[in-house]
């Protein structure tokens, strides 16, 4: 069986990949998924079970394209990975660029994703994130 580290970036490669349906079936069917970011991003909201998981996907395809998506570090305690990572793209609903950066957190029981929680932080058209260094600081 996979480890939690595993399982969490195989979803990576297949949500890159755009094998959405390989990315669910490593899902629990009673899934708990919840994206916190601004309220007026359709995306951030709690989902359930495989159908939520299809109607989150649904949404950030209608809503979203992507130019990249990087997760940049990565920390696991047990069953939970945390991602720390970043994307840029497209808004389609604001016709305007973004940029966000964002900490993922998985849960892993027996090689399935039982939990999925995000935390969004956003920039669009113009606006500037605060200048980062991705590498570890000692």
């Amino acid at each position: 069986m996979k480890t939690p580290l595993e399982v969490t970036q195989t979803i990576y490669q297949l949500f890159s990949e755009g094998n959405l349906a390989g990315f669910i079936d490593l899902c629990h069917e009673d899934i708990n998924w919840v994206v916190n970011g601004p309220a007026d991003l359709k995306k951030c909201q709690s989902y359930r079970g495989k159908q939520g998981v299809q109607q989150f996907l649904d949404i950030l395809g209608e809503t979203w394209t992507f130019s990249s998506f990087n997760p940049r570090e990565f920390i696991v305690q047990g069953d939970t990975v945390v991602a720390l990572g970043e994307e840029s793209g497209k808004d389609i609903s604001r016709d305007q660029p973004f940029y966000n950066r964002w900490a993922h957190i998985f849960t892993i029981e027996n090689g399935r994703l039982v939990q999925f929680r995000e935390f969004l932080c956003c920039w669009f058209g113009e606006e500037k994130a605060p200048d980062m260094n991705w590498s570890t600081m000692h």
